[in-house]
Parts: structure tokens; sequence; C-alpha cells
């Protein structure tokens, strides 16, 4: 699964020293935001406070959706996972030049289910033609 912004790599690196009790708070905001990283969540704190100061510009742009709950983006990876399984049945299918009813079925299913999940409205079936 790709991470981070797509066409903007990171080159600059800030470190930060934090005794033992921010460390243990700071840690414990980031485990509440549901973010994985500690880094990347101060980087998120960091632009929020920037977009509250009207500085959020281009930079607000570029954090793209929230971190989901530990849970749900569990299940967010495994429907990732699924999907690229999917996408390799799909190639399988191609080589025989059609696809299957089924396949398709599911990879419509499994695509709505990750919309669904980061709060976007699931895509209708289109009628055939």
């Amino acid at each position: 699964m790709a991470r981070g912004t797509p066409g903007s790599k990171r080159e600059h690196t800030v470190s930060v020293r934090l005794n033992e009790a921010e460390r243990i708070r700071w840690d414990a905001a980031r485990q509440e935001s549901g973010r994985r990283e500690l880094g990347a969540w101060v980087r998120a704190v960091v632009e929020d406070v920037l977009a509250d100061q009207g500085d959020g510009g281009a930079l607000g742009a570029e954090r793209g959706p929230a971190p989901l709950a530990p849970i749900n983006q569990d299940t967010y990876d495994e429907l990732c996972r699924i999907g690229a399984n999917l996408n390799q049945l799909v190639r399988y299918t191609h080589q025989d030049g059609h696809l299957h009813p089924a396949v398709e079925a599911a990879l419509f299913e499994v695509g709505n289910a990750a919309l669904f999940l980061r709060g976007i409205d699931p895509m209708r079936p289109t009628d055939p033609e």
C-alpha cells in the first residue's frame, strides 16, 4: 500500500528531545488520534495549528484523509489486501479475454466497502448498456 503524498517527497528531518513525561503524554495523544507513528502525529498536529492560523494553504491540502480508528484501519488494510488479490484474479481472467461477472461484482463490493470505511458514499453499479 502506498504511503505519503505522491509527488511530495519529504527530504527534511526535524528532531525534538522529550523528557519521559512528555513522551508519555505525546504517545497517549498519538494513540488516541489513531495514528500509528509519532512523527506522523506530530506533523498532523503542526499542520492543524497552521491551518487554524490561516496559513494551511497548500500544506493543508497535502494531508489527505484523517486516519481511521485502529480497528477500522486494520479492516481497511485487509480490504486493500483482498482488493490486490482480486486484481490478480482479474489479470488472469484478462488472459482469457473476458472478466467473469462474479469477479467484477466482488471487485465492486470491495471498493465500496473501502469507500464506506473512509466516509465516502459508495458508488452505484452502472446498468449494462
